[in-house]
């Protein structure tokens, strides 16, 4: 059993309170007094450092060669360097998608292998199977996935894009299952090629075909389609995640690349973010270079933000622009661990959940480097990381790999409408 002591924990207000915290590899008690230090090993004195959960990663998108083991490795080190200590994996360009039992499993051993940080998967539907295609989709779900992810165009050769017909009738098949879904893409007949406008329209026809299941959307950039999520939110059981490179280059003009109208509405975007009204930042990340001709739909963040894009989001979100702490973490932690059905063990600091710490110097600069190798300065650095109840990152160093697959533990709540927002 250890011990932190003297440490800074977020409340839903702007204030912290001291807290002692007693762990091992889950967290066994959070007091405001030091308890019976008598079974304690180990006491690490805070000195009134912030502890933070883990950041939880709802969707990396980095498999995509042919050496995953490398890949995983050399990504998620990065990733724990930055405080993110669960990712889950829903590849666009793997050239062996997840269809079948066999791959969940050897790709859940490529992760106890080879993984720094706890790892759970998105599973896909191999429509040439078709009519097993649903069969096999639901063996997924039942072995621990996050969920399925649907992609109309496919950016990959080895993965049947499905129409929307397919899938309602998917959704039809697998009615009576809990089965949460990823959707990206847009309406290729709106044009031919990726705009907000065409993304917007494929998700209302994902929307009206759509049963009572949880469908998330990977990545959104427009403020009108957020607009029209937000609205129809409490009628459809439908969230969605902004990429932290978006807010990036609104708020510190790092431009990446990727599209978005976010500055043209900043001010009422601002709002959204200060109330709540954003459910999840994710760093979208992807390895290497994508294929040349890659959709913008499938287009994702360099893995060199991976070290620094959760203390860019305390700094710019809790220390400039004074969100209370409890609101960022919702956006980077808890609301991706309860999408993904892995909460409480991860995204919250509560007794039973996994000890995976953040401690966070607000006070000490960090030197980070841009994608392009320019260098910036955040002010506020990691200390270090713990990975259920292990010191995995201390003084600029990650110790060996520990990080393991994750396994869903619970299902999302199901909500059942009596009305449809069409």
């Amino acid at each position: 059993m250890k011990l932190l002591a003297n440490a800074a924990l977020p409340t839903s207000s702007t204030a912290l309170k001291k807290v002692n915290v007693l762990f091992d590899e889950t967290i066994q008690r959070i007091s405001a007094d030091i308890p019976n230090t008598e079974d304690v090993s180990e006491v690490i004195d805070l000195g009134g450092k912030i502890l933070l959960p883990g950041g939880v990663d709802a969707h990396s998108h980095i498999i995509a060669e042919k050496d995953p083991g490398k890949i995983l490795a050399r990504v998620s080190k990065a990733a724990l360097s930055g405080g993110w200590t669960t990712l889950v994996e829903l590849s666009y360009f793997n050239p062996q998608p997840i269809f079948t039992s066999a791959d969940f499993k050897h790709m859940a051993g490529l992760i106890d292998a080879n993984s720094y940080v706890d790892m759970g998967l998105w599973g896909n539907v191999n429509m040439a199977d078709y009519p097993y295609h649903a069969e096999a989709a639901l063996e997924l779900w039942n072995l621990g996935a996050a969920g399925l992810a649907l992609m109309n165009p496919s950016p990959n050769p080895a993965l049947v894009a499905l129409s929307f017909s397919e899938i309602m009738d998917l959704f039809m098949e697998i009615y009576e299952s809990d089965t949460a879904f990823a959707f990206q893409g847009y309406d290729q007949e709106q044009g031919t090629g990726f705009s907000f406008e065409a993304q917007s329209a494929a998700i209302k026809k994902l929307l009206r075909r759509m049963q009572e299941n949880p469908i998330h959307i990977p990545r959104i950039a427009s403020y009108p389609t957020i607009e029209f999520i937000n609205s129809i939110s409490k009628r459809s059981d439908i969230s969605f995640s902004m990429c932290l490179a978006d807010l990036m280059k609104l708020f510190s003009k790092l431009d990446l690349g990727m599209p978005t109208d976010l500055v043209d509405y900043e001010e009422i975007f601002f709002d959204l973010l200060r109330t709540n009204k954003i459910y999840m930042l994710s760093n979208n990340v992807e390895s290497g270079a994508q294929p040349a001709d890659c959709s913008e739909a499938f287009r994702g963040a360099p893995e060199q933000l991976l070290p620094w894009s959760y203390l860019w989001a305390l700094e710019e979100l809790w220390a400039k622009r004074k969100f209370p702490l409890a609101t960022v973490i919702k956006m980077t932690s808890e609301n991706a661990a309860k999408r993904l059905g892995i909460y409480p063990a991860k995204g919250c600091l509560e007794a039973g959940s996994d000890a995976d710490f953040v401690i966070y110097d607000p006070h000490k600069p960090t030197q980070c480097k841009n994608p392009d190798g320019s260098s910036r300065q955040i002010m506020g650095s990691i200390d270090s990381v713990y990975l259920r109840g292990r010191k995995a990152f201390s003084g600029g160093k990650a110790a060996t790999a520990a990080g393991s697959f994750l396994k869903r533990s619970t299902n999302p709540k199901r909500r059942h409408n009596s009305t449809t927002w069409i």
